[in-house]
């Protein structure tokens, strides 16, 4: 029968704790696990921008009906400007295309999907740690992952010298994912000149960057987040970027997302788009148009992209506040402990420097559910429960 050969496949890890926090019955517990945005009340509720946006389409939208494999013109449009600006050279050199996918997720794919039609023996460099989809992804199309080292779980520390040296070994034509800012899953980020500095060596090698560019606005700010995309589109000729709303748009389950293509002139960019086309119509045909609806009224409409932008400040500004108070916390209360780095990193997620026993004794006997790995969601920590959380963190360093 040919239902009948296939081997079980374990849990998504991340679904895991998911799973294992729902099933519990502590009234203490604490879910430190799933990647979503949680406001002080642990809620990840809907912005007043998009609320905003999405009574407009009910009172506005006339159909329903189809798009294009490229999705929502006016979104893609907006989405880039986000990223590049309206006068950056690329673009002005006619060799820049944005297509809307669903999600970041569905960037990735269909970018990995049109590097595959342009050499299906490219190597796909991933950081060394990273967001699972990256492998899975690269596996899932027979392309070829090698890793670089990027973060040291165990010490907390970013191995930016290392990652260069792993890249010198990189030929010609192989794809560099890289992570636009807040770096999922270490919250380790590049500086500019590092940026620089990565960006000459990809440009001397030949390497073709694919930036992940999940958490704009979740580091330093919208426009301050761009850096790294707008540079690599500058000094590099060609280049991938998959973008997402998920996140700062807090739009998750509405799956809107794009890949920019940037080609090397625009004699061959017709031809990319075409392919890059290609891939779209044979894996969902076209994308779906709610939540790229919803971004596209937002960022065209000024009043309501400077409440969103407002709502985007308060998300960094929670979570930032909330690595400060957790440093605080734990170096009065474990001043040996050794957290300090979790303050100067980005984003929502971090590594915990505790071992496997230690993690498991936070899940076991505290009910703080995160990842076996050690990486936490700094979101869910909240100012009714940093104290449960520190306290327990603390008790494990007690001799």
């Amino acid at each position: 029968m040919l239902f009948n050969g296939l081997s079980e496949v374990g849990d998504d890890p991340i679904l895991l704790v998911s799973t294992m926090f729902k099933a519990s019955k502590d009234p203490n517990k604490v879910d430190l696990g799933v990647g979503v945005y949680k406001d002080a009340q642990g809620h990840t509720a809907i912005l007043n921008s998009v609320k905003k946006a999405e009574q407009f389409l009910v009172e506005n939208q006339e159909t329903k009906t189809y798009l294009s494999p490229a999705g929502n013109p006016e979104f893609n449009a907006l989405a880039q400007n986000m990223m590049l600006g309206e006068d950056h050279a690329a673009v002005k050199e006619n060799r820049v295309s944005t297509f809307q996918t669903p999600g970041g997720t569905g960037g990735i794919r269909i970018g990995l999907e049109f590097v595959k039609a342009c050499n299906a023996n490219a190597n796909i460099w991933i950081s060394d740690p990273t967001w699972p989809n990256h492998t899975a992804i690269t596996k899932a199309l027979d392309l070829n992952p090698k890793q670089y080292r990027y973060y040291d779980i165990k010490r907390g520390e970013f191995l930016y010298q290392e990652m260069l040296e792993d890249l010198s070994a990189a030929q010609a034509g192989d794809v560099v994912i890289l992570h636009g800012c807040c770096h999922n899953a270490s919250g380790a980020d590049l500086s500019h000149a590092q940026w620089n500095e990565l960006a000459d060596l990809m440009l001397d090698k030949g390497l073709v960057p694919f930036v992940d560019f999940a958490y704009q606005g979740f580091a330093n700010g919208i426009e301050e987040d761009s850096y790294s995309a707008r540079l690599i589109a500058k000094k590099l000729p060609e280049a991938l970027i998959a973008s997402s709303c998920s996140k700062n748009f807090a739009m998750y389950r509405d799956r809107a997302g794009a890949i920019t293509l940037i080609s090397p002139s625009a004699d061959v960019h017709g031809t990319n788009k075409s392919h890059m086309l290609k891939a779209v119509r044979a894996n969902y045909s076209m994308p779906p148009d709610h939540g790229a609806a919803v971004a596209a009224h937002i960022l065209g409409n000024p009043d309501l992209k400077a409440e969103w932008m407002t709502e985007v400040d308060e998300m960094r500004n929670r979570v930032k506040k909330m690595r400060a108070l957790f440093v605080e916390k734990m170096d009065k209360k474990a001043p040996n402990s050794g957290f300090g780095y979790i303050k100067e990193q980005n984003g929502m997620f971090s590594y915990l420097t505790l071992s496997a026993e230690q993690i498991q004794t936070l899940i076991n006997d505290h009910s703080i559910f995160f990842m076996a790995n050690g990486r936490v969601n700094m979101a869910g920590l909240t100012e009714a429960n940093i104290d449960y959380v520190t306290d327990a963190i603390a008790s494990l360093f007690k001799s």
